[in-house]
């Protein structure tokens, strides 16, 4: 009996101890301020004084090249209005570069592609899986080029790289500004070969394909965007001749949209347009990127010519 009571004490004697621990715990506890959790939103990334030294001075090479020797024509792009293309929303810690969308008034901005000292150049040569448009619910805001894992990847125009990361969806991905303010997205890659704010020239290796990202087996995914609206690039590259289709673009509203008046036909796949009221040669040719000299050259026009309501015309 006298055992059983001693056991019962010691027992109780324990529980009391922790008891206490368990209060002493307890008033520490919540005499402290509990730390405040970490925000997953991502920090805006703000380039230091030498980084954005260093970016000025890339991109002010690459519009004004000191070895250029082009000279002024009657259709010379606004030099100021490139610039701010090119220099504005210059964003390397994120994808998209125009954190601030800008709005576009729709009015036609003529862009060189090429000119003397800046040319053009495939990204890869292998061929178009999947197209630019609607996939299922979604859209296909570019186009996939079918490659083997390692293959080469390269700057399609001479440019600026503005991001050269990780990024979801994408995997790794090389954005890249153009001299004339478009910007090239190339994603997927197995290996970045690139890092932000280096100048790149046309045909400069930027990467190697891969699958990396939400994809289906080794494959480039290509865009052309011009203030982050992406356009189809069949629009002004010939994937199948490996060449631009036009030295300059007219960037205007119908560029992000399928044009109603165009079809192709035949086995070159020419471009016609079917004329409707109000429409003039130049205002045709600024419209699809052409010269007024071609169109009167490809359908026997005058300058004088009447154009009929409903004539089908060739563009290209």
């Amino acid at each position: 009996m006298i055992k059983t009571q001693r056991i019962i004490i010691s027992f109780g004697r324990f529980l009391l101890i922790l008891l206490l621990i368990f209060s002493v715990t307890q008033v520490d506890a919540r005499g402290r301020k509990k730390p405040k959790r970490k925000s997953k939103q991502k920090a805006k990334v703000v380039p230091t004084r030498q980084e954005d030294s260093l970016n000025r001075l890339a991109l002010m090479a690459l519009i004004h090249p000191p070895d250029t020797t082009q000279q002024p024509t009657d259709e010379d792009w606004d030099s100021e209005t490139i610039d701010s293309l090119v220099n504005n929303n210059f964003a390397t810690g994120h994808i998209f570069g125009y954190l601030t969308q800008p709005a576009f008034s729709g009015d036609s901005i003529l862009l060189p592609l090429i000119d003397s000292t800046r040319f053009f150049a495939m990204p890869n040569p292998g061929k178009i899986i999947s197209p630019f448009g609607p996939r299922g619910r979604r859209m296909h805001k570019g186009l996939d080029i079918k490659l083997n894992k390692g293959d080469e990847v390269h700057s399609a125009f001479d440019g600026v790289v503005r991001f050269a990361s990780y990024g979801r969806g994408f995997g790794n991905i090389v954005v890249i500004r153009h001299f004339n303010g478009l910007e090239t997205y190339y994603a997927h890659l197995s290996q970045i070969k690139v890092k932000a704010y280096q100048p790149v020239k046309a045909g400069e290796l930027i990467g190697l394909g891969g699958s990396t990202g939400r994809a289906r087996g080794p494959h480039l995914h290509f865009e052309i965007r011009f203030q982050d609206k992406p356009f189809d690039p069949t629009k002004i590259i010939d994937f199948d001749s490996a060449c631009l289709k036009m030295p300059q673009l007219w960037v205007s509203r119908e560029l992000f949209g399928k044009s109603k008046n165009v079809s192709s036909t035949g086995k070159d796949g020419e471009k016609y347009h079917i004329i409707r009221k109000g429409d003039s040669l130049g205002k045709i040719a600024k419209k699809y990127g052409v010269s007024i000299n071609q169109l009167q050259r490809l359908n026997n026009l005058k300058s004088t010519s009447v154009l009929r309501v409903g004539r089908r015309i060739k563009i290209r």
